[in-house]
């Protein structure tokens, strides 16, 4: 009877314990990132973001606006579900929103046209679109020995100091800067005949004053072409109006990069420079341009641009 009752409960046993649920163990908080990308659909949007993923060290999840509107509190919402340790936005759009709803957040940003235009927190990084002012400089001294007068239209509010640090870059190789402060938009017409009777060439510098929309644009290239004065520009999208060289920075080593800086962030390592400059560049020379305008070219230097239209 006694062997009985102990093979009774030993039965009870096995079947409790087969019956028992399997405990999972909670999975720990690993750390990630948000990537909110202003509209994946744009080429170099993508390209930028596929780099980023590629580099980074940590997992990944992504918004993409797509050309449409989330709401702050959607938005939000992702942000708290996701809980990202770091945000990398790409794009104004983008960089914008997430300033608002997510302050408190490390954010690195790219893919910004003039950054010095919107107010940065302590915690916001980013790689700058536009190169150090150090290379163009030198480009325009290397490939025409005789433009030493360049003319550059800006505005106080976003690029007084930029200016001034570029005056100094520029005696270095021989270039004399001549800057002509735009208020408002609508003065460019007025002001710019003159100007260019004063200057060998203009450097078109990214500032939302100058270049206020696509017809002033097109009025700065206009008004250049009567007088057959070169435009330099800081982006290869202006080779489509007419500029005669174009530098701009590379965007898979801008995705890269930022990735560096994520990784850099979550060591917890001092970052030096908050906002980086561009560590690649493409460049772009409208020779059949430089030669209607009868600029003098050096030859030799043609094998640093990436590529000549002819």
């Amino acid at each position: 009877m006694q062997n009985l009752f102990y093979i009774i409960l030993l039965g009870f046993l096995l079947v409790a314990c087969e019956s028992k649920p399997e405990l999972k163990p909670v999975a720990s908080y690993e750390p990630n990132i948000l990537i909110v990308n202003s509209d994946k659909s744009i080429n170099k949007y993508s390209t930028i973001q596929s780099e980023f993923e590629k580099a980074v060290n940590i997992k990944t999840f992504a918004v993409d606006f797509a050309g449409r509107t989330i709401s702050d509190t959607e938005l939000k919402g992702k942000i708290n579900a996701i809980k990202p340790k770091i945000i990398y936005t790409i794009g104004v759009k983008a960089y914008i929103q997430v300033s608002k709803v997510a302050a408190n957040i490390p954010t690195i940003f790219s893919s910004m046209i003039n950054w010095r235009r919107f107010e940065m927190q302590q915690n916001n990084y980013g790689i700058s679109l536009e190169l150090p002012v150090e290379m163009p400089l030198f480009m325009y001294s290397y490939l025409f020995p005789d433009i030493n007068n360049i003319g550059v239209l800006y505005s106080k509010q976003y690029n007084s100091q930029w200016f001034k640090m570029a005056v100094i870059h520029g005696k270095e190789v021989g270039i004399n800067l001549h800057g002509k402060e735009i208020e408002e938009t609508t003065q460019i017409d007025k002001i710019l005949p003159t100007f260019l009777n004063t200057v060998d060439a203009i450097w078109l510098i990214s500032d939302p004053t100058v270049l206020h929309n696509t017809k002033q644009v097109e009025n700065i290239f206009r008004l250049a072409a009567e007088q057959q004065k070169p435009i330099f520009a800081y982006n290869t999208i202006f080779t489509k109006y007419g500029a005669t060289l174009a530098m701009a920075a590379d965007i898979p080593t801008m995705g890269r990069q930022a990735a560096g800086l994520s990784n850099d962030l979550l060591k917890q390592q001092d970052i030096d420079e908050k906002v980086q400059f561009p560590a690649g560049s493409h460049i772009i020379f409208n020779l059949k341009k430089a030669e209607e305008y009868g600029i003098k070219v050096n030859r030799a230097a043609l094998f640093s641009v990436e590529k000549v239209i002819q």
